[in-house]
């Protein structure tokens, strides 16, 4: 069911301790139990599953419980040992495992929503399961009265879920590529703001309620900090992955970002780097350096005799400019762009060296990661994913002094 890769890290990078195998189809999520050598997995084909480390060093399944529907998530709080498996049917059951992890036992199931549950997070503070589905909506629930409290509707699939539980205001990422910040209350709610700023759907959020970050990936390749303490509507964009990005942690003591993506991608973001933000793009009927007219402008390419041209923008300037005045490529990490990217020729030029050294390092996790868990504490991530393999990483040597400060997990 499982086997042992490494005892103990090798080099700078991720290095793989352990992989469980033995799920008949996609492993939708995996978390790692703090201060046990153990995970739990739900996965599509029904069934949730508690992995404890033997003597042998191997992984096998304690409880081994099947549900009546494909589960598609779960958030697990493991002081009071309760998990929440969202459902493809709209359910959210609620179970108790004991002590041991030996057994599990069923205590409330939420009719959250009317389609496949994509998200939750279970709220102590607050009593609350809050929950989004692709039924196009969030709702929160009392998980003492198993009452629903509220529910709030979008326009597309809503796809993930954060929550701060100071302000009790809720982010929701959806598959326009927007994310609404929402104040949730009891029976009601207030949409504080939208972010836009994705080209494709929302995959992925974190939030950092100490620096007040937000943190989103999307099917654009690109992830995205959000300051949403600093009051300002600073954005960062950052561009390092050649696919979806669907898993997203951040270090606060080493100011490090992870993000995964589905083509096994894991990148490693350093944040305490000054960054500046990217351009916005500018509109133009003809080219900002030439005058030469874009293919639309008729009127000036009948007065000038001349064809038009296609439009494409500077990623460092963001003047609307043609393909002879951008035919330069350069990567520029101060403002994310870890991959070549078009310029004009006079960004270009201002360019230095040492403007193009790497403000992230790049590994590879050789498998679909459709998401991803981490206990910084131990200096060890899960990743999981549509080849139903578990993935369970050392990377001490990756993210370094936060284990050595005993960083806790969220």
């Amino acid at each position: 069911m499982a086997a042992e890769i490494h005892s103990r890290p090798q080099s700078s990078r991720p290095v793989l301790l352990n992989k469980i195998e033995g799920h008949s189809d996609s492993v939708n999520a995996a978390v790692l139990i703090p201060k046990e050598d153990g995970v739990i997995t739900v996965s599509e084909d029904r069934t949730i599953r508690v992995w404890l480390k033997r003597d042998s060093g191997q992984y096998w399944p304690s409880i081994y419980h099947t549900v009546s529907s494909p589960c598609s998530c779960m958030s697990y709080h493991h002081e009071s040992r309760r998990i929440f498996i969202g459902q493809d049917n709209g359910a959210v059951v609620e179970f108790l495992i004991s002590e041991d992890f030996n057994k599990m036992n069923h205590v409330k199931t939420y009719p959250a929503h009317q389609n496949r549950v994509s998200d939750l997070i279970f709220s102590l503070e607050s009593q609350w399961l809050i929950s989004t589905g692709h039924d196009k909506s969030v709702s929160w629930m009392s998980t003492q009265s198993g009452s629903m409290l509220g529910r709030h509707s979008f326009g597309s699939w809503a796809s993930c879920l954060q929550y701060d539980n100071d302000t009790q205001h809720a982010f929701v990422g959806d598959y326009s590529g927007q994310i609404t910040l929402l104040k949730l209350d009891e029976q009601t709610c207030s949409v504080i703001t939208t972010l836009k700023g994705h080209a494709g759907s929302v995959s992925a959020l974190y939030w950092d309620p100490v620096r007040r970050w937000l943190f989103s990936g999307a099917s654009d390749h690109s992830v995205i900090m959000w300051d949403i303490g600093g009051r300002q509507g600073r954005s960062l964009l950052l561009q390092g992955h050649n696919e979806k990005v669907q898993a997203l942690w951040y270090l606060p003591l080493t100011h490090q970002l992870l993000s995964c993506s589905a083509d096994g991608g894991i990148t490693v973001w350093n944040m305490e780097a000054k960054r500046e933000e990217a351009p916005q793009w500018l509109d133009s009927d003809s080219c900002q350096k030439c005058r030469q007219p874009f293919f639309w402008n008729i009127k000036q390419m009948w007065d000038s005799k001349t064809l038009g041209l296609r439009q494409h923008h500077c990623r460092k300037c963001g003047k609307a400019i043609c393909g002879k005045c951008s035919s330069k490529r350069s990567t520029y990490p101060v403002m994310g762009f870890e991959f070549q990217v078009r310029m004009c020729d006079d960004c270009y030029d201002t360019i230095k060296e040492e403007d193009r050294t790497p403000l992230a390092a790049f590994h590879e996790g050789k498998h679909n990661i459709a998401h991803m868990d981490m206990d910084p504490s131990r200096g060890l991530m899960v990743t999981c994913g549509s080849d139903r393999v578990v993935k369970i990483w050392d990377m001490t040597q990756v993210v370094g002094s936060s284990v050595a400060a005993g960083f806790s997990p969220r």
